[in-house]
């Protein structure tokens, strides 16, 4: 299902810091690595970057990776999802690094902006904070109960995936009176454990939390919490108004986690046969 992946990298990634990704990217099943840098196009500066992307190219064939490389000139955001077409990868990896306020603001985020385009899924991956005492690898699941079929669950499901805890979240509003309020919690908690059971999980290795309030902001506080190792998280488009101001949840919490993030498309025929 993650088979094959497209790797942008802007050749300044430490070994220890590409060796940490990949290997992460080995427990998702990948076996097939794409490194694509965007940069100038003239001849030198192609060379140059051919020879850092030969050399990241080494390092993850010594890891088991069968590897392609590219050099693109362009934009780097439609590169990367033209790329990611071209060499019929099934998902985007970044080296997650977080850009000051004042960076973001002019130039945005490569990471946000792949995300809002692509058709294909973005894994954000960011160093491991993990304590030498917690060796959980947990995964957090954020769901708006709104899906049926999702491909989310399809994904937990799978060989690739084998974390010893997932944790169902659902973020909700508040209903307007007490009796309804607790019908909600009812529901709620009812559709969060018959998502459990279809993704074929017991109650050891799988628990559900609901609360109230921003989803963006609350995915990330409980990520913090728990703490969690990756956040498998829906793409949907927003139907807000304030979309374009404020951004998706996805693109929030792919950039303000304290975690990796595997951001994937709702709709099943957005993998384009890929999976």
């Amino acid at each position: 299902m993650l088979n094959k992946v497209l790797i942008p990298l802007h050749l300044h990634e430490s070994q220890e810091r590409l060796s940490e990704m990949a290997r992460f990217l080995k427990t998702l099943g990948t076996e097939q690595a794409v490194l694509l840098h965007v940069g100038a196009a003239t001849r030198a500066a192609g060379e140059h970057h051919r020879r850092r992307l030969d050399e990241a190219a080494k390092l993850l064939q010594g890891l088991g990776f069968t590897t392609e490389t590219a050099v693109r000139p362009g934009s780097v955001q439609m590169e990367i999802v033209h790329a990611a077409e071209e060499f019929g990868v099934q998902y985007i990896s970044f080296a997650f690094r977080r850009k000051n306020w004042l960076k973001r603001a002019i130039m945005g985020s490569t990471v946000k902006d792949v995300i809002r385009q692509s058709d294909v899924p973005v894994f954000a991956h960011k160093a491991s904070r993990r304590a030498e005492s917690d060796n959980v690898y947990r995964v957090l699941y954020p769901t708006s109960l709104q899906w049926k079929g999702d491909i989310i669950v399809e994904y937990i499901r799978s060989k690739e995936f084998r974390p010893d805890e997932v944790v169902f979240l659902h973020v909700g509003k508040r209903a307007p009176d007490p009796v309804v309020e607790q019908q909600r919690r009812d529901r709620v908690d009812e559709q969060l454990e018959a998502t459990r059971r279809e993704c074929g999980l017991g109650e050891q290795e799988s628990r559900q939390i609901s609360v109230l309030g921003s989803p963006r902001r609350q995915i990330v506080r409980i990520a913090r919490r728990l703490p969690a190792d990756v956040v498998l998280l829906g793409k949907a488009d927003s139907t807000s108004g304030m979309g374009p101001v404020l951004g998706s949840t996805a693109e929030e919490v792919s950039y303000n986690a304290p975690c990796s993030v595997l951001i994937i498309p709702r709709d099943l025929s957005d993998l384009g046969g890929r999976t």
